[in-house]
């Protein structure tokens, strides 16, 4: 997305398409979901993603354009410690409400994830091409945004599962209404990735980042309020609303800093990175909600 952008507004206007696909794809999911539940069985939910995965072959190289090869040895021990540090920091993070957060198999899990965070560390220190450049974590700018979409992806995904939990166990909507339920959420966020790019080229992204995070925060305190005798048009119709318009407001101009002034030979890493984060805050904040719950 980035490295075949003509310029830098071409870039903004693709990573705020792509921003609102990934989290609006997700609220979609749960419609899609709730279709493919209530029509066959929620196992099929897990297999719907070969025939995608399939499609995505097939379609990619006729698509997107190869960029230009690195030579290099692979790092190896990186991929390995990277790889073995987010599931074991994943696996702790999701048995923690089960089994609690000072069980041994917890505690355990997560010293494993920090030992093999030390070993990439190190590693990508040494090595002549790391898998992720210790440069890009240089950048107070960059960090922070990477902060951001932590943060805010945990807060999302909590979002919808507690939302989930009350459309269904409250309301008694059915998997496909359940799902019903968040599009204006997804109507917020895929109209919002037409007019972030304007917002950013003439505020700049801190702006639309604290106005977005604001009104994201806005919406998980309206939503805190609901209650067993609240309906769905005047108690999650509007915080849904907002939350979408705010997390469109947020996602691009956080995606376009991680982003932003990486060369092109590093776009890998650092949209490798930018994944990483999204998967962990999801995780992280499911995790830490669900406990609360």
């Amino acid at each position: 997305v980035t490295t075949s952008a003509r310029n830098d507004a071409a870039r903004n206007r693709a990573l705020a398409l792509f921003a609102a696909v990934g989290i609006g794809g997700s609220t979609l999911g749960l419609l899609l979901g709730g279709v493919v539940t209530e029509v066959g069985s929620w196992r099929w939910t897990l297999f719907i993603n070969v025939p995608i995965g399939i499609a995505v072959l097939a379609l990619a190289p006729h698509f997107v354009a190869e960029t230009p090869r690195n030579p290099g040895r692979f790092d190896l021990i990186g991929a390995l410690s990277a790889t073995g540090a987010a599931v074991a920091i994943v696996w702790a993070l999701t048995g923690a409400p089960e089994h609690g957060w000072t069980s041994a198999q917890t505690v355990a899990s997560l010293i494993v994830g920090v030992v093999l965070l030390a070993v990439l560390a190190v590693t990508e220190r040494r090595v002549t091409n790391p898998m992720l450049v210790p440069a890009l974590l240089r950048d107070r700018r960059r960090l922070g945004a990477l902060a951001v979409t932590t943060l805010v992806f945990g807060s999302q995904i909590a979002t919808f599962f507690l939302v989930v939990q009350y459309v269904q166990r409250v309301l008694h909507f059915g998997p496909i209404a359940a799902g019903a339920a968040f599009l204006p959420m997804t109507l917020g966020i895929f109209a919002m990735a037409r007019i972030a790019p304007k917002l950013v080229a003439r505020f700049g992204q801190k702006p639309l980042l604290i106005t977005g995070t604001l009104g994201l925060t806005a919406s998980y305190v309206w939503l805190s309020n609901i209650d067993t005798t609240s309906g769905y048009a005047g108690a999650v119709l509007g915080p849904l609303l907002l939350n979408g318009v705010s997390a469109g407001l947020t996602f691009m101009p956080a995606a376009s800093l991680v982003m932003g002034g990486v060369a092109p030979q590093h776009a890998g890493s650092a949209s490798g990175l930018l994944q990483t984060v999204q998967q962990l805050g999801g995780a992280i904040g499911l995790a830490v909600v669900v406990s609360v719950y």
